[in-house]
């Protein structure tokens, strides 16, 4: 007899889980369709998150695949599951990615006369292009961030050639979101393990680039009072503009309740822990651990307790709570960036084929500004709204 109350459970589908809703990249696949990838190989590192299974599989299709190397503390279980036919090498720690993608593709070089390009996130092989080079079918290297663009500055003069986006009016787009991204993050830790609301804090935002413009304006949204320091004079001023309080750094970092990193550099030292209030919460929006001296803090303190994303520091006889061990807290919800992230790995896709298609002079180069406003036109008209 059948118990009207208690409907039979509907079917499940084995095999599915939130990543099958992560959505296609039509933008991408439509470039993949119109600038057709030579036959080459590629060595891809990269923050392997849900959203990035359908970046990585069209390289599947269309490139020789050596080695995909996701960047350790963002890999999310269910994308390594969903790709676990690929080659897929999970660096023990940060510090072992570049070792690990410049081997695959010196081993790549050596095995095909094909071409060989690096794509990768965070700048891991710059200090490798000296290796790199010696290999004439190693075209170079596509980098996606500014730290990274940074590193590989460093190293100048480059003796191949890199390709960058992060200086691109496409992923200053990006930039806006992954903004919002870290405000989100933020408000979410303070509501789940400190019981307050970011309405009610006085936050600090270290760096007011792309990232740090959006970020600002995003927790003023929220109603959190809102510094800005950043050493660079012109941003400053831009600050003030904008509407935000500035000041000097050691008085702004005693006025913030929460201190949040997104420069790109090395904004808060061990030196500057007497400066803090007692309670201070540090959130990181930027890769790796480049905003705070996390090895220093903790080693400077006198006890040291975590619980989930948070560990609280007794140091300089005070209180410091530290979010996500001090790398991006926005991978902690895999920051989601929405539909711009399709325009973003279009332009990577086509600077891989650029230096694929022929060989380019050692240097920095950039997408062509023409094709960027064609992306960005058939971005617009893919996912604009029409009023």
């Amino acid at each position: 007899m059948t118990n009207m109350l208690s409907p039979a459970a509907p079917a499940t589908r084995l095999g599915t889980g939130h990543a099958a809703r992560a959505g296609t990249l039509p933008v991408l696949q439509s470039a993949q369709a119109r600038w057709s990838m030579p036959p080459a190989r590629l060595v891809l590192v990269t923050h392997l998150l849900d959203t990035a299974i359908p970046f990585v599989r069209l390289f599947e299709r269309c490139m020789d695949l050596v080695r995909v190397v996701p960047v350790p503390y963002s890999a999310q279980p269910e994308a390594l599951a969903r790709l676990d036919d690929l080659p897929i090498t999970v660096p023990e720690s940060i510090g072992e990615v570049g070792a690990v993608a410049v081997r695959d593709a010196e081993r790549a070089a050596r095995e095909s006369e094909l071409p060989v390009v690096i794509q990768e996130v965070g700048g891991y092989c710059a200090d490798a292009v000296g290796r790199l080079a010696q290999f004439p079918n190693v075209r170079g290297v596509v980098e996606d961030t500014k730290q990274g663009q940074w590193r590989y500055e460093r190293n100048m003069p480059l003796p191949l050639p890199v390709f960058t986006i992060a200086d691109s009016p496409l992923k200053a787009l990006e930039d806006v979101q992954v903004g919002r991204s870290v405000a989100y993050s933020v408000e979410r830790l303070l509501r789940l393990r400190f019981y307050r609301l970011l309405s009610e804090r006085r936050v600090l935002v270290l760096g007011y680039g792309g990232i740090g413009t959006a970020l600002a304006e995003h927790l003023r949204r929220t109603g959190a009072q809102v510094a800005v320091y950043d050493p660079d004079e012109v941003r400053m001023s831009a600050a003030v503009v904008h509407g935000f309080r500035v000041g000097a750094r050691e008085d702004l970092l005693g006025w913030a309740e929460a201190i949040v990193g997104v420069s790109g550099h090395r904004a808060l030292t061990v030196e500057d822990l007497p400066l803090l209030r007692d309670g201070v919460v540090l959130a990181s929006g930027s890769s790796k651990q480049v905003e705070f001296d996390v090895e220093g803090i903790c080693r400077s303190a006198d006890t040291l307790v975590e619980a989930d994303e948070v560990m609280e520091l007794q140091v300089a006889n005070r209180t410091v709570y530290l979010l996500n061990h001090g790398k991006p807290v926005n991978f902690l919800e895999q920051s989601i960036l929405g539909s711009v992230l399709d325009l973003v790995y279009t332009e990577l896709y086509l600077c891989t084929r650029e230096l694929v298609g022929r060989v380019w002079s050692p240097g920095l180069h950039r997408l062509d500004p023409g094709i960027q406003q064609e992306l960005a036109q058939q971005w617009r008209e893919e996912y604009g709204r029409q009023w």
